[in-house]
């Protein structure tokens, strides 16, 4: 009867360090970041050709713009937990936009574009200060763009107003951060695609569109933070 009391109780101190052996401690940290995405249209529906019919009896409707490729300044928050990076970001710009190519409408403009997004990142090596890891995101955008709808009045006929395009997107990213603590930069490449399904001018108000809008980007981005 002893000697099963010292099994027992050398089995359950050999549970006891085994499980003290293996606890995870989870070491976490805040930062803020600055940085600055180069987009890249990479192909899509948003190529400038396109014309969205309000009525099929009249010119009414919206250009679908060409956005090709621009800058988006941003500001980034986030949290880490040892190997794992939750992030949330910012970012606004206006950017030269193209659109009814081929026809008698065919315009250059600006247009107002912001997306926030959300990301998380898992990083290889997250004791060193050199750290690399795949990431997903998602990310919504606002797109208005001047004069891209035509609109009609009974009293002044027709004009032109600003389209707003809302969308949703998501991203694969490949990460490389570098640490010269407390500061650091980052470098990620991303694929992010689109989708569109609602635009809105002023006189027609909200509208969802009966099919489904995509356009592709590749982002290069680069931010400079500080951990804390």
């Amino acid at each position: 009867m002893r000697k099963l009391s010292w099994i027992l109780v050398f089995f359950l101190a050999s549970l006891s360090f085994a499980a003290g052996h293996d606890r995870v401690i989870w070491h976490r940290s805040y930062f803020v970041a600055l940085g600055i995405d180069a987009s890249l249209s990479v192909g899509g529906d948003l190529d400038g050709k396109g014309f969205i019919r309000s009525d099929k009896e009249s010119n009414r409707g919206i250009f679908l713009p060409d956005i090709g490729s621009f800058p988006l300044p941003l500001a980034e928050i986030g949290v880490n937990f040892n190997q794992h990076t939750i992030a949330v970001s910012f970012g606004m710009w206006n950017i030269d936009v193209s659109y009814g190519k081929g026809s008698e409408y065919e315009t250059g403009n600006d247009a107002n574009y912001w997306r926030f997004a959300a990301e998380y990142r898992y990083y290889f090596f997250w004791k060193e200060d050199f750290q690399v890891g795949p990431g997903l995101g998602y990310s919504f955008s606002r797109l208005s763009v001047h004069s891209a709808a035509i609109a009609e009045d009974k009293y002044s006929g027709e004009f032109r107003e600003a389209a707003v395009f809302a969308a949703n997107g998501f991203a694969l990213s490949a990460n490389m951060r570098y640490k010269i603590r407390p500061f650091g930069m980052d470098i990620a490449l991303r694929y992010r695609p689109m989708f569109i399904r609602s635009v809105s001018t002023d006189s027609e108000g909200y509208n969802s569109l009966s099919e489904t809008l995509w356009h592709h980007n590749i982002e290069i981005g680069g931010k400079v933070f500080y951990e804390f």
